[in-house]
């Protein structure tokens, strides 16, 4: 068995190496606290949308819903480089395109899809994650946001705290107890 990339892996390994050198300023890579700063999450944004605008964003997703259908392995080359020389693109890898864009391709509604992949595949639209709240931390046994149907909608009632990116981010996904 050969575990060595194939040609066109590293073609585009050194594709992606060569846009992160070009476009990543060398003191970004030095900054530990990327969205503390307007100046640090508007170049978050803009390189989210950089990397939108070449299809890496959802690389391995289906074409009708953005992607590429590029190979599991492109795209843990993309995810590699982008770790490796520390490139702002965390919060739309981990959970807009790994977490959010598969759950609505599995979960969602035909709108949904048209209203939410777009965007996340375009690096416009940012997602956070509330799982924390006052007194339970991220122990998810212990939360206590409610969410109750009514009708087509769902009424959520709770607090969540210490969520990364929520001043910034266009939408939140939740954890939320359905049952009584």
């Amino acid at each position: 068995m050969d575990f060595r990339f194939s040609e066109k892996e590293e073609a585009f390994r050194k594709e992606v190496r060569e846009f992160i050198q070009k476009n990543v300023p060398p003191g970004w890579r030095r900054a530990e606290l990327w969205a503390q700063t307007s100046e640090a999450w508007e170049f978050y944004c803009e390189f989210s949308r950089k990397l939108g605008e070449r299809g890496w964003l959802g690389l391995s997703w289906p074409k009708e819903y953005g992607g590429q259908e590029a190979s599991i392995i492109e795209e843990a080359i993309l995810y590699e480089e982008i770790a490796y020389h520390r490139a702002p693109a965390e919060p739309i890898l981990i959970i807009g395109v790994g977490i959010v864009g598969p759950t609505i391709m599995r979960y969602g509604s035909p709108a949904q899809k048209g209203n939410h992949l777009p965007g996340i595949t375009r690096g416009e639209v940012f997602w956070c994650q509330g799982f924390s709240e006052p007194g339970s931390g991220s122990d998810l046994a212990s939360l206590q946001t409610r969410a109750v149907e009514d009708g087509d909608d769902f009424i959520i009632n709770g607090q969540k705290t210490f969520i990364s990116i929520a001043h910034c981010a266009d939408w939140c996904y939740m954890i939320a107890r359905t049952d009584p």
